[in-house]
């Protein structure tokens, strides 16, 4: 047999392998799985980091040798063309626990699974699957891995942290050293406020010194927090780099990490940036200045921000007035529209806005794209707007139809379903059909599949 119809042969096994985990008889569910990823250059290649983030207590708990066990299998796989050129990742975790009313109080734990691979476009798919219930989690994203001219200044991808100490034993984390905790869902709060940053720098001059510059961006990309430049000794024609920032002083919304690094031989520089979230709880005073004096501190471009997320769940007349408002117009637009929305005025937490928030984390975990946020997608606005849906149907990707999914919700207006469409197939899904009021309806949206 030749070297290339072997080749053939194998990525045709490895395609048929990953068609069996997807022919099993499960149930898709949404454990609450959030998936990251940074692309990381080497030679002739690319080095892909996949992280997650796993919830320990949404998984299925029977009677083990020492307590409650859950058995969590994960498979991590890339497809190009519909085919497996790689072998697939698949690993699996037992969570522990002693009884069933500590399975509700169980953080969140990482993982990781890595790649060496050719430069090429890639679909991204990882399956958890819960063993016990025959539950299973599909996540699906679209990657782009290039490869890096050696003399071209770049920075890789920057992995969002929550931890970075010095190893004391190398493991699946360890990167130069230190082990790098990913944060995947790259979300801080202000129980764990510390946010910590790693990437690498290649195609530097080899001589002399480079300099680094970090800021955090809003989403309009004025500059929110400006940290003091550094100028280190270049170690080579590559570095490696991390730091960490305190999040405790910025308010609940969406940010974007900016690092620049300047190669002061050439005078050379670029830049790379990466979202994430600050997530606070919301209160107010009973007093009513301060209720008034919610928004005095945030300036316009920072309301508008904050009014294009609100908006989604906003009625026409809120939205003109807002628009027609000058900014202490605007500050009170969005004051009374929580206040008239609180269930429950009496006490100091608006439920309704905490809610809200809670979808937007949930929307920019699950929906978040390479060059958009969640909460812009379609499913992430239906989800914003709605709530979690009481069902999902998803369809992959077959011969001649592109992958597709309808969510049915049982208790509004009597029942109505939204048909996304990933029209592009690289996990874009558009919304083409709904039967719900003011939502686009399209009966004819089958044309969309193919």
């Amino acid at each position: 047999m030749s070297q290339y119809n072997l080749l053939k042969r194998v990525v045709f096994l490895l395609s048929l392998a990953l068609a069996a985990v997807a022919a099993d008889n499960y149930t898709d569910v949404d454990f609450g799985v959030s998936l990251d990823y940074s692309r990381f250059s080497i030679e002739g290649g690319v080095y892909l980091d996949v992280y997650l983030m796993i919830p320990q207590s949404a998984f299925t708990y029977i009677e083990g040798e020492s307590g409650l066990e859950a058995l969590v299998v994960m498979q991590a796989a890339l497809i190009q063309d519909d085919l497996v050129p790689y072998p697939p990742d698949r690993w699996q975790k037992i969570f522990r626990v002693k009884d069933r009313d500590a399975i509700s109080t169980m953080n969140y734990v990482p993982d990781i699974s890595k790649f060496f691979v050719e430069a090429g476009e890639y679909i991204l798919q990882v399956d958890v699957i819960d063993a016990h219930s025959k539950k299973r989690q599909r996540l699906r994203r679209s990657v782009s891995l290039e490869l890096t001219p050696p003399s071209e200044l770049k920075l890789s991808d920057i992995t969002i942290a929550s931890q970075i100490v010095k190893a004391t034993k190398e493991n699946e984390f360890t990167k130069y050293g230190q082990d790098i905790i990913p944060n995947a869902q790259r979300t801080f709060t202000q129980a764990a406020p510390m946010l910590y940053h790693y990437f690498e720098i290649y195609g530097l001059s080899g001589e002399g010194n480079y300099k680094l510059h970090t800021q955090v961006l809003s989403l309009n990309d004025e500059v929110v927090l400006d940290l003091p430049e550094r100028t280190k000794k270049m170690p080579g024609v590559s570095a490696v780099e991390w730091g960490g920032m305190n999040t405790a002083g910025l308010a609940s919304g969406i940010y974007k990490l900016s690092v620049t690094a300047t190669d002061l031989s050439t005078d050379k520089n670029v830049n790379q940036l990466r979202t994430f979230y600050v997530l606070k709880p919301q209160k107010k005073s009973r007093e009513p200045s301060a209720t008034e004096n919610d928004y005095a501190n945030v300036n316009e471009t920072q309301i508008d921000e904050i009014f294009a997320v609100v908006s989604i769940i906003m009625e026409k007349n809120d939205e003109r007035l807002y628009k027609r408002s000058d900014i202490d117009g605007k500050r009170n637009v969005l004051t009374a529209f929580w206040d008239r929305n609180d269930p429950d005025p009496d006490t100091k937490v608006n439920e309704f806005k905490n809610e809200f928030y809670s979808r937007v984390q949930l929307a920019n975990r699950e929906y978040s794209l390479e060059t958009e946020a969640g909460w812009k997608t379609d499913r992430g606005r239906v989800l914003i707007k709605y709530g979690k849906p009481n069902n999902i149907d998803r369809y992959p990707s077959s011969l001649g139809q592109k992958p597709w999914e309808t969510w049915h919700y049982y208790e509004i207006e009597g029942g109505v379903q939204f048909i996304f469409v990933d029209r592009t197939g690289y996990g874009s899904f558009q919304l083409v059909h709904s039967d719900a009021r003011d939502e686009v309806q399209d009966y004819n949206w089958e044309r969309y599949l193919k």
